[in-house]
């Protein structure tokens, strides 16, 4: 597989980082909502009340700062590559995430998950290939 020919070390790192951020970012919004229970599908003062909890949980706020971050990074990332190698690497959050939501959050990962985020990076790689 042939790597673009633009792909520096700080596009990796550009890469790594942008993946780092989205997972933690999901991993903050899964506690901050753990925390408050179940979002309310009942009435429009319940929502409100619920909403606001959100907007005042550490985590939630962390989640949101997370992904601003993760918006920054990902501009700078496509302003070196090209969309078409760059947006494939987004997927590796499918293999960040459960990952990570197994070991910080005890979740459990089933082995037909491992197959699936197995496949997953390796159409990543696949996908991103300059030969495509």
């Amino acid at each position: 597989m042939r790597l673009p020919s633009n792909l520096s070390l700080h596009v990796v790192c550009l890469i790594a980082l942008l993946l780092l951020v989205d997972t933690f970012a999901q991993i903050f919004f899964k506690i901050g909502v753990t925390q408050l229970g179940e979002f309310p599908m009942g009435s429009f003062s319940n929502i409100l009340h619920y909403s606001v909890q959100l907007a005042q949980n550490i985590f939630v706020i962390s989640g949101v700062v997370a992904l601003i971050f993760a918006f920054f990074t990902w501009l700078i990332l496509i302003s070196k590559v090209d969309l078409s190698f760059a947006h494939p690497m987004t997927s590796l959050v499918y293999a960040t995430i459960p990952l990570s939501a197994s070991l910080m959050l005890n979740e459990p990962l089933h082995w037909n998950q491992m197959i699936g985020i197995s496949i997953i990076v390796l159409g990543v790689f696949i996908v991103s290939d300059e030969a495509s």
